[in-house]
């Protein structure tokens, strides 16, 4: 009994004596592995809402139309939606800010360069056009107004020998009109080939340049009856709006034409030669929306002088006003003075009608002035 209590006490000694280190070593691998968990979790959440994402598919030849909504998980499991039978062509639109996973995952489907998966990413690209083996990589610019305000959204386009995929920041596009024409039947943009659809696509692009264009000249043709009238803080602050918005124009309407001039020469071999006379004309519609942006700021910088000219004018009107005053006091100031002074001896103080008398001599040498004045049209 004796020895297996003495045996007991010396393994609790044991544990007792077992290093601290052990534990703390013990408890930051159970920590590691909770925040792993937790990792892998949200991992599983995103890939979740990626697979859930909405996108816009529409498939059509010159027979048949079919648009529907789906998921990125549909499409990645179901491959008869992108089948070709048939002469099918597809039309795959991803907006409403879109992230990283869905942009990976649509890129893996279709077997794009990791390159094109980051360019798609960084949302501040220039107008460009990237020419793959099997495909082909072009960025613009969408630019209209909603709600007095201009929107610059960035378009993403990938053109395949049956396919193009859009990926747009925002819900909401300028593409409604081409959506109508693709419902109908034998229509040209039925018959053709995708190579069609993605002139198309930047045709309506460039359209909106011309709607924007077209507001920024109403505004300016307004603006400059105001500044007409009046001068004020608010005029001048719409007048710094109207060039912003016109530089930006013009900051992505340059490269953009350069792209479609680089698309119209045929160096591509999906864009077929019957299609690169459509290029051609947005390049030439290009050059007339740099041109119109060139003469608008023409204007612009006009309506900034002319402002400043009003102002100079009123502020002209106002120091002649002022002028005028002081001159016509300057003798009645005078006349004010010198019988002002306190001397003791001044005959005409005297006489009862000194008083009114100076009141009449002041009052003509006014009216004598204003009559000047007037006559000589200094006001």
């Amino acid at each position: 009994m004796e020895e297996n209590r003495k045996g007991k006490e010396i393994e609790k000694t044991k544990e007792s004596s077992k290093p601290e280190h052990v534990d703390k070593n013990m408890a930051d691998m159970i920590q590691s592995d909770h925040e792993d968990d937790i990792k892998s979790e949200h991992s599983a959440e995103d890939g979740r809402e990626t697979l859930s994402k909405v996108i816009s598919l529409i498939r059509y030849n010159e027979n048949d139309y079919f648009e529907e909504k789906i998921t990125l998980g549909d499409l990645n499991e179901n491959n008869s939606l992108l089948s070709n039978n048939d002469g099918l062509k597809h039309w795959i639109n991803v907006d409403d800010d879109y992230n990283d996973e869905a942009v990976e995952l649509i890129c893996n489907i279709f077997n794009i360069h990791p390159l094109v998966k980051e360019d798609i990413v960084l949302r501040k690209q220039r107008p460009k056009v990237d020419d793959y083996a099997d495909y082909s990589f072009t960025v613009a610019k969408m630019i209209y107004f909603k709600d007095e305000e201009l929107i610059l959204e960035q378009v993403s386009f990938i053109l395949g020998k049956d396919y193009v995929i859009t990926f747009g920041e925002v819900e909401g596009d300028v593409f409604d009109d081409l959506r109508n024409r693709l419902k109908n039947k034998g229509s040209l943009i039925r018959k053709s080939g995708a190579d069609y659809l993605f002139y198309s696509l930047m045709d309506a692009i460039v359209d909106g340049y011309f709607d924007a264009l077209e507001t920024v000249g109403e505004k300016l043709d307004n603006l400059e009856e105001k500044v007409m009238v009046v001068s004020s803080e608010e005029e001048r602050k719409e007048i710094r709006k109207l060039k912003k918005e016109l530089l930006f124009i013009h900051k992505y309407s340059w490269p953009l034409r350069e792209t479609m001039s680089w698309i119209s020469k045929g160096d591509s071999e999906l864009i077929k030669e019957g299609t690169q006379i459509y290029f051609r004309d947005i390049y030439n519609q290009l050059v007339q929306v740099i041109d119109t942006t060139e003469t608008y700021r023409e204007l612009l910088s006009g309506l900034v002088e002319l402002n400043i000219s009003n102002v100079s004018y009123r502020l002209n009107e106002v120091m002649k006003v002022l002028t005028i005053i002081s001159t016509i006091f300057i003798p009645l100031t005078f006349l004010a003075g010198i019988y002002g002074m306190n001397f003791k001896y001044m005959p005409e103080l005297e006489k009862q009608w000194s008083y009114p008398l100076l009141w009449v001599i002041m009052l003509i040498i006014a009216g004598s002035m204003l009559y000047y004045f007037k006559k000589k049209k200094w006001f």
